[in-house]
Parts: structure tokens; sequence; C-alpha cells
């Protein structure tokens, strides 16, 4: 990876029509979270260079809150700070992040609307020296090793672990019995496949759950109400817990129990919105697991920036990474609520780069290695796959990396 830092061009308005775009310039405020550090460090100052990220809509309040991280994240660094959305279609990303790099922009940082654009996205950014990351969305199998240096990281939160967790804390709720229904995501994306497996293998542990029905709510409260409402028509009413893939999901399910006189019945969610969270609070939801999108958005710019900014490659177990997040009940949504919602902005974005802060950089979140097998355990290998070679061979250094991460792990710290 050459440095690109000499090489950072601002964007000079060559945008996709139609796409919604979100510039802001770089203020100035203390390093402590929330805008541009008065001291930041030179090796890490952008200087008013563009950064892009791409991601599916803002009529969804996980990438509000996700344009909400990227935006204070790129700005902390003096970067200039460009959004497009997709509206969920692959080919209008590829166009946007062909666009960007075609206007100079040397950062990218993405959601995919499905895996299928990421692998194009990747070729792109190795052949024009752009330090690209990628977040949630990957077809299975692939890793950034296939596709060059510029894929700097593949992050994604642990959605296995935290839908396991989640679901079994709504199982427990319903005393650990009675009739569940399981409104999934958009069939075939990353996030959906993994919540999936992580349900069936918690009804597998709790044999006095039945699942009454499982239908896509495809990420959104229109569909997943109107699911649910189908649900109710063809089960009836003796409904005693419903799991939603993600908070829109889950709100939907709500509307439509609520729609047909169908009270207390515990819902979960997966995101962490705000409006989720007053929901809760009001005792409408059970609880939601936040996977902390605006952290997630600043942490995924972080990686392609000191990447950038150093011309090196992050470390092989560096480059794919799980991340975690936070079951939100009643018991604690005030506090999260205060932290880390809206207006807060708790994190020092400066300080989670290993280039800014080469001694106690803090990536102020759980992170680990991400691990292949485990990953993508659902889907068999293709005829003659192995591992990544600098993965496989790194593998022997994955616990020592992964309390590299913990051990700086210092801000926001749960315990």
């Amino acid at each position: 990876m050459r440095n690109n830092y000499s090489r950072l061009t601002a964007t000079a308005g060559l945008l996709a029509a139609g796409a919604l775009v979100l510039t802001a310039c770089s203020g100035t405020a203390s390093s402590d979270g929330g805008g541009a550090a008065s001291d930041l460090p030179e090796s890490v100052d952008l200087k008013g260079q563009t950064v892009a990220s791409l991601f599916t809509s803002l009529n969804n309040d996980y990438y509000s809150s996700w344009d909400q991280g990227a935006q204070r994240a790129v700005e902390a660094f003096n970067g200039e700070y460009v959004a497009m959305t997709n509206e969920g279609d692959p080919a209008t990303q590829i166009s946007q992040f062909q666009q960007q790099v075609d206007a100079g922009v040397k950062i990218i940082f993405v959601t995919a609307p499905d895996p299928s654009s990421v692998g194009e996205m990747a070729r792109i950014a190795n052949e024009n020296d752009v330090c690209f990351a990628n977040t949630w969305e990957s077809v299975p199998w692939e890793s950034p090793f296939d596709f060059g240096d510029q894929y700097v990281t593949y992050h994604s939160n642990h959605s296995y672990q935290a839908a396991y967790d989640t679901v079994v804390s709504l199982f427990d709720e319903m005393g650990g019995e009675g009739n569940f229904v399981h409104l999934t995501g958009h069939p075939g994306s990353t996030p959906d496949t993994q919540r999936t497996l992580a349900v069936d293998d918690a009804l597998k542990e709790y044999p006095d759950i039945t699942l009454v029905d499982r239908q896509p709510g495809e990420w959104n409260r229109d569909d997943s109400r109107n699911a649910m409402a189908g649900i109710i028509s063809r089960s009836g009413k003796d409904i005693d817990g419903v799991f939603g893939q993600n908070d829109d999901v889950a709100i939907g399910a709500l509307n439509a129990l609520t729609e047909a006189g169908i009270e207390d019945v515990p819902i979960t969610g997966m995101d962490g919105n705000e409006g989720t969270m007053e929901l809760i609070q009001a005792g409408d939801i059970y609880g939601a697991y936040s996977s902390l999108p605006q952290w997630s958005a600043g942490f995924s710019f972080v990686q392609a920036l000191d990447a950038c900014m150093s011309g090196e490659t992050p470390a092989p177990l560096n480059r794919q990474l799980w991340s975690g997040g936070i079951f939100v009940t009643a018991d604690n949504v005030d506090e999260y609520l205060d932290t880390y919602v809206g207006d807060n902005d708790p994190y020092d974005w400066v300080k989670m780069s290993r280039v800014a802060y080469p001694d106690d950089w803090d990536p102020q979140n759980k992170v680990e290695v991400l691990n292949m097998e485990e990953m993508w355990s659902w889907e068999p290998q293709p005829a003659g796959y192995e591992l990544p070679e600098e993965y496989s061979a790194a593998l022997p250094e994955l616990d020592a990396t992964n309390a590299e991460w913990d051990e700086h792990w210092k801000l926001l710290r749960r315990d």
C-alpha cells in the first residue's frame, strides 16, 4: 500500500443523480469527542480533504445514526464529509463509489445493501489506490485478502452472538415457554443469515418455545407490520414473544400487534435506535441489542484513515474484525440514552487512531479478530477453497491480537 495522503484531493461535485448527499466543513473543538480536534496530530490531519461514506438510506434510524457518527468522526480529523445513499440498489452504490474515486477521493467506507456490490468496490479501490473499509456485508468465505491491500478492513458486529444472547433473554422473559414469532430482515444478507442461525440454535435449547411463524420483515417497519398482521390473521392472537431482526422490524411487529388489540407481548429488536429506546422506556418493547451504529461508522473510517495516512496495510488479523455492543432493557435504557444516542457523542474519535496515538490508541468498544471458520460455518466452502495464506499464517497470534485490543480498550469500558 502506497502512502495516499499526498494524493488526497477534494471531491468536485461528481455525484450520482438522485443520490442524497450531505457535506459538512470541518470545525474546531477538543479531542474529547465531537468535532475536529484543536490539537490534532499532523500525522492524521486531513486538512479539509474529502472522505466519502456510502450506505443504504436515511429513511432508516440505524443509518441515520451511522451517518451521524461518520460525520463526527471525519470532522474530528479535519476532513470534509460526503454521504451518499443507494436506497437498497447495489448498482447505484457501485456507480457512486466509482464517481467518488474519479473525483479523487482516497478514503471511502461503506455498508452495502447486500454482499453483491462489495467485490466490485474492492476491485475499484485496489486499482485506484483508494483506502476502502467495509462494514456488515460480505460474500461467504470472501475476504479483503482476495482483492488486495487497499481493501483495508472488513468489520462486522458479532451478529450471531448478539442475536443468540438477545433471543435467549427474550425466551427467558417469556418464562421459557409459549408461542414465538420470528420476523427476519432481507433474506441472503450477512447479518440476517447469522441472526436466523442464532435463533434456530436457541430454539433447540428451549423445547417449550414453539416457533409459530417466520416471515421476512425486509429491515423496515411497513413490510414487518404487514408480515406480522398476516401471521396474526393465520395463527390467531395467542402470541407470547416476537424477535425482530432489527429495530424497525420490531417496531413494525409492535404496530401490527397494537392494531390487533394484542398487548403485553415481549418484543426484541437489534440496532439501538433512539425511537426503540423510547419504546423500551414506555414498556412497549422488552429489549434491543445495540451494535452502536455511530461507533461502527467512525471505527470503520478510522481503520481506512490509518492505512492511508501510514501507507501501511493493517496486520493480517486486523483486516477482519468483530465488534461488540450493548443489550438494552428497562434496566439500563436511561443510561444508554444519556450516553450514546442523538446529540451525545461520547467517543474520542482521534484516540481510536493508531497513527495518531501509537502507544495508547483506544477502540472504545470491544473488538476482536473475526474467526473466518466460525463466521462462515453455515456456508459450505467453495470447491478447492483454502483460507487466505496471510490469515492462516497469522492465526498463532490470534489470542495475542485479541488481548491487544482488550488491553487498549479504556474509554467507555463495559465489564
